[in-house]
């Protein structure tokens, strides 16, 4: 795409979002940002093709704590947290769900990878009462720079940078920098920072 009909998309784009970012403002009174937002994500998760990957971009940055450039979001992922914020040349595949997380530039996430808002989103200590009507605790989920997270992975806890996250992984703690983790629970495998220094 030449750069003044890649100009000119990304402006009608941009208009093509208003009705969208209206319709989450005029809701964000009644329901608050919260309850607002899932509606309005899971609407644009719909949006196909490349056409889809730029209008989502252009309705994020309008309602994400933070949304870089050159993001993509592809279809059927639904963001849940008007608090997430994306670095620059982040990509995230199809039929993710992403709750509050940071999210660092250049980061890979493939398709079908869960990160919910942390660990321990319902309470469950008390017997007397459902775990739907308990109490949970919240937590923002931090993803450094230049990840590589697998398809099918379930990320509960913070990740480092330049860290791998191989496929069907379930990170239930803190994974440093650098570091190739799989499993489930994730365990480490592999040091990204010797990788090619064991042939020497």
């Amino acid at each position: 795409m030449n750069k003044q009909l890649k100009k000119l998309s990304h402006g009608i784009a941009t208009f093509y979002v208003i009705p969208s970012w209206l319709i989450y403002k005029i809701k964000s009174i009644f329901f608050g940002k919260t309850g607002a937002f899932t509606g309005i994500s899971q609407r644009s998760s719909r949006w196909t093709g490349n056409w889809g990957v730029i209008l989502r971009n252009k309705l994020n940055r309008k309602i994400l704590l933070y949304s870089g450039e050159d993001i993509q979001v592809c279809f059927g992922t639904v963001l849940t947290k008007p608090s997430i914020e994306l670095g620059d040349s982040v990509y995230i595949g199809s039929y993710c769900m992403i709750g509050d997380v940071t999210i660092g530039k250049d980061t890979l996430i493939a398709d079908h990878v869960m990160i919910p808002s942390g660990n321990s989103q319902h309470g469950i200590s008390r017997l007397d009462i459902p775990i739907s009507k308990q109490s949970g605790n919240l937590k923002k989920i931090h993803i450094g720079e230049d990840c590589w997270i697998g398809s099918g992975s379930i990320i509960l806890a913070d990740i480092g940078n330049h860290s791998v996250i191989g496929a069907g992984s379930v990170v239930t703690k803190p994974i440093g920098d650098y570091l190739i983790v799989a499993g489930n629970p994730a365990v480490v495998i592999g040091d990204r920072q010797l990788l090619g220094k064991e042939d020497k």
